[in-house]
């Protein structure tokens, strides 16, 4: 499974705790802090060597048990080779492997890999956060919203105080945005200088 998006929508935090919730063990690489990572993939894919080189890397962190584990290979745009092994993890099916892309729709897989993994491979795109998840984030409850979708639908008109909440949640909205590391700076501090200056990284990281 390929999870594509880019580097602050969350992508890494989401796969980390359906992995940690889902899964025995965890074993987790990062190609882009580690490129050292890449060696291990550079040689033969062959499931059980790959699996020797990780521990003897990574020690107690990489701890492989059939049907227990999942690998998570965080930027995987940044090791070509890996996105190959996909196919051999598939063949073997002892363990699952989860993957994470930056700017796949931009940049691909940077240098294209030798072999692609035809088959192999469940992409599934990662977006920032709509209006209906800022309102959770913000603590507005599934009844709420139900209401609300409730009125939208069969258009008839919500409670004032009610009303007002939304047009000020909704302006709020429009300013902080969807990426994920802003909405929680804005819900846990509401200082909109702390949330311009994530903002402005984001933009600096784009360039």
């Amino acid at each position: 499974m390929i999870i594509k998006g880019c580097r602050q929508c969350g992508k890494t935090f989401s796969v980390l705790e359906f992995a940690k919730k889902n899964y025995k063990h965890v074993v987790y690489l990062n190609f882009f802090e580690n490129p050292d990572y890449a060696s291990v993939f550079a040689g033969s894919l062959d499931i059980d060597n790959i699996v020797m080189l990780l521990s003897a890397l990574l020690g107690k962190e990489a701890d492989f048990e059939t049907g227990e584990t999942v690998l998570v290979l965080d930027e995987i745009q940044d090791c070509p080779e890996a996105r190959t092994a996909l196919k051999f993890f598939r063949i073997d099916s002892r363990y699952d492997v989860i993957g994470t892309g930056s700017l796949l729709g931009v940049k691909g897989y940077g240098k294209e890999p030798k072999s692609v993994p035809v088959g192999s491979e469940t992409v599934i795109d990662m977006y920032p956060l709509d209006f209906e998840e800022f309102l959770w984030a913000n603590g507005i409850s599934e009844p709420v919203i139900n209401m609300l979708q409730k009125a939208l639908d069969t258009e008839t008109p919500v409670p004032d105080a009610l009303h007002s909440r939304m047009k000020q949640l909704l302006l709020q909205y429009a300013v902080v945005g969807g990426m994920p590391d802003a909405v929680q700076t804005f819900v846990d501090s509401k200082q909109m200088n702390e949330v311009l200056r994530i903002q402005r990284d984001i933009v600096r990281s784009y360039d």
